[in-house]
């Protein structure tokens, strides 16, 4: 009898143990549960060679810096206490350098082998870093830590003592360590999703889900704070982890507040597209273990309207260009009906609203240059705008109901300026408090992102982005910042080629026109084959159209990254200047 009851006993021990372990899972951790889309487990990374020198191990060390719990075996005791290895990383070039101290610092006494402190000298070159929010942003520059190596004794292996005190991943090892996202956020109307990119540990990858929903729930990152919009309450939490349950990845909310059915539809949206790269199955919305929406309780992308339909140029519209003082379609190379096409009009630039209806021209004139803006296809009226020097305009998005009612302009290269429409039809300008990019100097391209929520700008031969910010008083750029600005450089335009990509053009012949994120991570260059004889002088881009790139002796169209540019036969005019709707 007491034997049963003992093994009874150890029963209940056993579950009452695990029960307890389940109540108390955190947010990051990794529950075992039924995951369809998780990966073969890592194989796990062997220790540090016993025999390493002292600069083996500190280079060891770094290479394994997005894998903490790895790294963590290169560290003594108290080197562990001393390493952040749970902040998020500083990336670094994979080509750095790690020397002795200088001679002169050295305070060695006897025999240099018998030495059980050795003092590493670590130069990095940096590339970028991740911030509080998993957000990158670019980092330019060197750095050197002064890394202390220690032995308990001669012939025991060494473990570093006093470790650097970031962490540091190179980047091979950061694009293997960590997965790209997309949290999506609202335009300050509410009509848009903007996609936010985010970077999360790849290890485990049953524990991607719930770290995307956790910097969801957390708000913007910070370049995009003030600028987006969430419909998720700021007291909203995971009830429980996110995890699979028959074949569909459950992501159970509570605190999200009072909402109506319209919110909450809203809040579906941006959880099932922000997990849209995470998963290919089913997902789960609920709240307190009931339905997010009722009636709706497993959704997919496809169950989604479509919140980014405003940013599209419709395809009727394709696009057009600008020549000698007059405006043309790039469909046929006919000039397009009204004053933008007959000559009348000597026109520096032209933008096209999103949806067609409204043309904004810059006209040359003897004082400098003039703004127009009128119906497609008729007159087009001066508005009150001229200067020495005027960009090219660039387009907000209208609305379901409305056209655009703004477009922006930089005048004499240095003040933005938007036109906003008024009541009676008349276009009156606006300043933009714009203090915080006039540092990056003269700018000579702007365009706003489709969303309206960024944007990309040409300054002094860089590319530079930056958030809007709007509230009732003012409109305002925030966090610019130069994109890829060790290797871009004599950029001539930008373009955006989707919500959260740019493409630029270049004055070099080795990589004449650039796809860059728009966080500035990385750089994919299109082919510049056929494009090598001649400087790009003009760029257009749009989602879901081809690029457009002009040279001195013509325009020249690509689908992809890969693909070779193809000469538009209809278009043989030198220095022409493409733009799409936007």
């Amino acid at each position: 009898m007491r034997t049963w009851l003992a093994a009874v006993a150890a029963v209940l021990t056993v579950l009452f143990m695990s029960l307890s372990a389940c109540a108390n899972i955190p947010e990051q951790s990794t529950p075992q549960a039924e995951n369809n889309d998780a990966g073969p487990t890592p194989n796990p990374v062997p220790g540090p060679d016993a025999k390493a020198d002292p600069f083996a191990l500190v280079r060891g060390f770094v290479e394994l810096g997005g894998n903490p719990e790895a790294a963590k075996a290169y560290l003594s005791e108290a080197g562990r206490s001393a390493w952040p290895g749970d902040n998020p990383p500083t990336i670094i070039n994979d080509n750095f350098g790690t020397v002795p101290l200088p001679v002169s610092e050295r305070k060695i006494q006897g025999d240099e082998q018998q030495t059980l402190d050795v003092t590493v000298v670590l130069t990095v070159t940096k590339v970028g870093q991740l911030g509080a929010d998993r957000a990158y942003t670019p980092a330019f520059g060197t750095a050197e830590y002064r890394v202390v190596v220690h032995r308990p004794a001669v012939g025991e292996p060494w473990r570093i003592q006093v470790p650097p005190d970031t962490v540091l991943v190179t980047s091979p090892d950061f694009n293997r360590s960590y997965k790209r996202v997309s949290l999506y956020f609202f335009d300050p109307d509410f009509r848009v999703l903007v996609p936010d990119l985010r970077y999360v540990a790849a290890e485990p990858a049953t524990g991607i889900p719930p770290r995307v929903i956790g910097l969801l729930l957390d708000g913007p990152s910070d370049t995009l704070r003030g600028a987006v919009k969430t419909e998720i309450g700021p007291d909203a939490e995971m009830r429980t982890n996110a995890v699979y349950t028959d074949g569909a990845l459950v992501v159970n909310l509570t605190k999200i507040g009072d909402r109506t059915p319209a919110d909450r539809t809203l809040m579906a949206a941006q959880i099932v597209l922000s997990l849209r790269e995470v998963t290919q199955g089913r997902i789960r919305l609920l709240v307190d273990q009931h339905p997010l929406v009722d009636g709706h309780g497993d959704w997919r992308p496809s169950d989604l309207p479509s919140y980014d339909a405003a940013t599209r140029p419709g395809p009727d519209l394709p696009g057009l260009y600008t020549v000698n003082g007059r405006v043309f379609s790039l469909r046929d190379g006919a000039p397009v009906p009204g004053q933008a096409g007959n000559g009348e009009l000597r026109i520096q630039s032209a933008a096209q609203s999103v949806d067609g209806k409204t043309l904004a021209v810059v006209q040359d004139v003897p004082s400098g240059a003039r703004l127009r803006i009128g119906a497609f296809g008729g007159a087009l009226p001066e508005v009150d705008l001229a200067a020495p020097t005027l960009t090219r305009p660039t387009w907000m998005p209208g609305t379901a109901n409305s056209a655009s009612n703004e477009l922006w302009v930089v005048q004499n290269n240095f003040d933005v300026i938007r036109m906003v429409r008024t009541g009676n039809g008349t276009w009156v300008p606006s300043a933009v408090s714009a203090l915080d990019l006039k540092p990056f100097g003269t700018i000579t391209d702007l365009r706003l992102s489709r969303d309206g929520v960024r944007l990309a700008a040409v300054a002094n031969g860089q590319v530079v982005v930056a958030s809007v910010v709007r509230d009732k008083e003012s409109v305002s750029i925030h966090s610019p910042r130069v994109l890829q600005g060790n290797e871009i450089r004599g950029v001539i335009g930008v373009d955006w080629g989707s919500q959260d990509t740019i493409v630029a053009a270049t004055g070099a012949r080795t990589q004449p026109v650039v796809n860059i994120p728009v966080d500035g991570y990385s750089i994919e260059p299109f082919s510049s084959a056929n494009l090598g004889s001649s400087p790009v002088t003009a760029i257009a881009a749009a989602p879901d159209r081809e690029v457009v790139a002009a040279d001195r002796t013509g325009m020249w169209t690509v689908s992809d990254v890969g693909q070779v540019w193809r000469l538009q036969a209809q278009h043989q005019i030198p220095n022409a200047r493409p733009f799409y709707p936007g």
